[in-house]
């Protein structure tokens, strides 16, 4: 497709910075010379500078230094270096989230997609924008979500997935009102997708409402949508159309920013569209007109790059590298002379410079296509690799439930085998028909590595249900979660809980005289999701070591322990999962244990 040729990148009319700018108001006071240096985009100065006064700065001027994290991040993007770039992203990530600002957490978080992007890395740059959009929809800022839907729009579009990119678009579409700079925008991205796609009705319906809308504002940028205008017309095969409108946006340009890039759109697009009406003489001169524009875009691209080195080094670079440089400069400018002779040489001449340009043409068009296929295949292994490794994560897990499993019903049958010999018939009668319901219940859940949140809940009710029926004072005991868990009905790991509320049945609450009261509550703690199982027993000091009737070791403990071990280097490798506390009375004497179990 064209929108591949030209570089997708060209789609984003509005277009971002590199990261968000989070609230002016909460930034701090900058020293003057600092502020010069970012005002005037002396990239150097500002790494120099703001590296400075972070060695400076206490830590617990959180505001400060996110500030200068900020500038520090963005001006090792500006020089293109990307893992610095990033490290000092995540700096900035953790101090937000000490200080608890979400907004420059977007900001952040946006810089790691950013880089990861730039690095090829998609999948990673994708999940980023995923947490961005999570935030953004948190903290119920109209602004930072549309541009959030923006982002993960344009990186969907360029892996193309386009089912998800019009999802993205749409959503910031609808949210976005009359007058917004990133309405227009979307409205362009959509038109240009449904081109790609061939729903082209559509496509220029969008565009031509936002084209409407940008004439009215005489927006700076209309340029750029009248090209897009030609561009789906081009596409539609409304080929007159579309030379009319590129030629109208190659004038708004010129008389404008004279954006070079889109130039080259203009021509080479109104050359394609002349050569399909038949109009091949108005084709070869445009063709003309882009290899001229060609060798001068690669020209100043050149330049950019040896100033940008002569800028960046010039206080290391030796003798023979400015010599080397000089001399691929010269050449350059020796190849740029040659090839505008070639141009008022013979016809053969003019044939073989329009071969040329044609070459380059499909050249240019070419190229990140290629780097596309090759970025896809290197995505595609890394996640086969991943699978594979989620799958040995998965396999182990559900050995251990397996044996999980008949360890809980062998105590539940146990149960049964005890009150039946104690004559206790109705309750034996009751308990096993509150254990086929709750056996249902565990087969179901034996299937699955993860269940909702609700579903969980009811299983630990009917569970500590059938286990007050053993208790001749009762048992008083609660399960509940916090209303935003039960809300988004969040997914926990299975059979995972029991155990731990068994325990805290059979070794604390077993042997005490008088009430008896267990909690079960799953609530946020910070970024991660907890559960919280606490008892009035006896204690774990006070507590019998207990085994089987037949004399064998319980090994629930043991086996959530090692499930959650292996849950731990699912989630970052963090180990520090498990938390026993043990109660007391202002006296010292205890009043029972509190086992706190990170799930998340």
């Amino acid at each position: 497709m064209l929108v591949r040729s030209i570089g997708v990148l060209m789609l984003l009319l509005g277009g971002c910075d590199a990261a968000p700018a989070w609230g002016q108001e909460d930034r701090p006071m900058l020293p003057t010379e600092l502020q010069l240096a970012v005002d005037e985009r002396r990239h150097e100065e500002v790494l120099l500078r703001s590296t400075e006064l972070l060695a400076r700065t206490p830590e617990a001027d959180r505001t400060t230094r996110i500030a200068l994290l900020d500038l520090k991040a963005k001006a090792h993007y500006s020089l293109q270096q990307l893992a610095d770039a990033s490290s000092a992203a995540q700096a900035m990530l953790a101090v937000a989230r000490e200080q608890g600002d979400t907004s420059a957490m977007i900001s952040a978080l946006r810089m790691v997609s950013n880089t990861s992007f730039d690095g090829n890395r998609f999948e990673d740059a994708l999940t980023t924008d995923r947490e961005i959009y999570r935030l953004a929809r948190r903290y119920g800022d109209t602004d930072l979500l549309i541009q959030a839907c923006n982002d993960l729009g344009n990186r969907f579009l360029m892996v193309e997935q386009y089912d998800s990119t019009e999802h993205y678009y749409q959503a910031g579409l609808s949210i976005t009102t009359p007058g917004h700079p990133l309405r227009t925008n979307f409205e362009g991205n959509l038109g240009k997708l449904y081109s790609e796609t061939g729903r082209h009705d559509e496509a220029i319906a969008l565009v031509e409402r936002g084209l409407a809308t940008m004439r009215a504002e005489d927006h700076p940028r209309t340029y750029k949508m009248v090209n897009m205008l030609g561009f789906v017309m081009h596409n539609a095969g409304r080929h007159r159309e579309a030379i009319a409108l590129f030629a109208e946006s190659e004038e708004l340009n010129q008389a404008g920013p004279q954006d070079l890039y889109t130039s080259l759109e203009n021509l080479g697009f109104a050359a394609e569209s002349q050569a399909a009406i038949g109009d091949h003489a108005a084709a070869y001169a445009s063709m003309v007109q882009l290899e001229a524009l060609l060798h001068t875009y690669y020209a100043r691209t050149a330049n950019e790059q040896l100033l940008e080195l002569e800028k960046r080094f010039e206080t290391k670079l030796k003798e023979e590298e400015i010599e080397r440089l000089d001399a691929v400069t010269n050449e350059q400018a020796a190849l740029l002379r040659a090839r505008n002779l070639m141009l008022y040489g013979s016809l053969l001449m003019l044939v073989l410079a329009l071969v040329a340009a044609a070459l380059l043409w499909r050249n240019f068009r070419q190229k990140r296509r290629h780097a596309e296929v090759l970025e896809q295949l290197n995505n595609e292994l890394k996640e086969q690799k991943e699978r594979i490794e989620e799958i040995n994560r998965l396999l182990q897990l559900k050995v251990l439930r397996t044996q999980m499993n008949p360890h809980f019903i062998y105590n539940c049958l146990n149960a049964i085998a005890n009150l039946v010999r104690k004559g206790d018939a109705v309750g034996a009668a009751s308990y096993l028909d509150g254990f086929a319901r709750l056996l249902r219940m565990v087969l179901d859940h034996s299937v699955k590595d993860r269940v909702p949140i609700s579903e969980e809940l009811g299983f630990l009710r009917q569970y500590l249900k059938l286990e007050a029926l053993r208790f001749p004072d009762g048992l008083h005991y609660e399960v509940d979660a916090d209303r935003d868990l039960l809300d988004e009905d969040v997914p926990v790991p299975t059979l995972l809980v029991q155990p731990f509320v068994e325990n805290a049945i059979w070794h604390g609450l077993a042997n005490k005289e008088g009430e008896k009261r267990l909690s079960v509550r799953f609530e946020e703690h910070g970024e991660s999701l907890r559960c919280v199982v606490e008892d009035n027993g006896v204690g774990r000091k006070a507590a019998p070591k207990r085994a089987h009737s037949d004399g064998s070791p319980s090994m629930g403990l043991q086996l959530t322990n090692e499930r959650l071990q292996l849950l731990s280097f699912k989630l970052n490798g963090n180990s520090d999962r498990l938390r026993f506390h043990d109660l007391a009375q202002p006296d010292g004497t205890p009043a029972g244990t509190r086992v706190e179990l990170v799930l998340e």
